[in-house]
């Protein structure tokens, strides 16, 4: 499906995000709702989903849904941009605009052994409230190469290898890709490393998370943001 035929969503700055997946879940039925729960269950429970047409037998099978009902749930998944599949048309590539099934840079491990994997560093906050599992998050800020751990459990993080670590949230115009968005929206080892990120990329708009903020401030729109995904989700569990 290409580009031109995805959605667009009025542009409101920080809230962008937030105000377009609050319309995405006020607008899905019950199909779209447990195709994004078999993939959901998926990631969390193997860290790999089947093929786009084994996903299809599956929903279809489990719910004695139409297959056309299902295909066209698929497609209309992919044009409000909750799913991404591949040049094939055949695999998943992206989900819910934040986790990508191939190994990225942001590595997200739950507390039974998968691996997760996301397209930015601050995406990476949201995956405990999306999945709700305890989680372990890996990243490696740009600017110092230093490598970065947090513990996120309940909804908070409760450990860190490095004090201070900041982040960068960068806004979403409404219309370019949510993964793009996501990749422009690393953490860091330090203030002194975002703010130099930051006057190197004058252009890319967005919210500025020094350390003293990234735990609450960050935390708080993780949450919500991870929140609204799991409600597309629907009856994950």
């Amino acid at each position: 499906m290409s580009h031109a035929e995805l959605i667009t969503f009025p542009p409101a700055g920080d809230k962008t995000l937030v105000q377009f997946l609050n319309a995405q879940g006020a607008a899905l039925e019950d199909t779209h709702h447990e195709l994004l729960n078999e993939i959901a269950r998926a990631i969390s429970e193997r860290g790999w989903v089947q093929p786009v047409a084994a996903i299809v037998d599956k929903v279809v099978d489990m719910g004695g849904v139409n297959r056309d009902k299902v295909v066209t749930a698929l497609g209309d998944l992919v044009r409000r941009r909750l799913l991404l599949l591949d040049e094939t048309q055949t695999r998943f590539a992206g989900f819910l605009g934040s986790i990508s099934f191939a190994t990225t840079a942001y590595r997200a491990h739950l507390d039974n052994g998968i691996d997760v994997f996301t397209y930015g560093g601050m995406e990476l906050l949201a995956i405990n409230s999306t999945l709700l599992r305890p989680v372990k998050v890996f990243a490696r800020c740009p600017v110092t190469k230093k490598d970065l751990e947090l513990t996120i459990a309940n909804e908070e993080v409760v450990d860190t290898n490095i004090a201070g670590i900041s982040g960068f949230m960068a806004e979403w115009n409404g219309s370019e890709s949510l993964f793009a968005v996501a990749a422009r929206s690393p953490l860091f080892a330090d203030d002194a490393a975002m703010e130099w990120w930051v006057r190197q990329n004058p252009n890319i708009k967005g919210t500025e998370l020094p350390g003293d903020l990234l735990l609450w401030v960050g935390m708080e729109a993780a949450k919500r943001l991870g929140a609204l995904r799991f409600k597309l989700i629907g009856h994950h569990g």
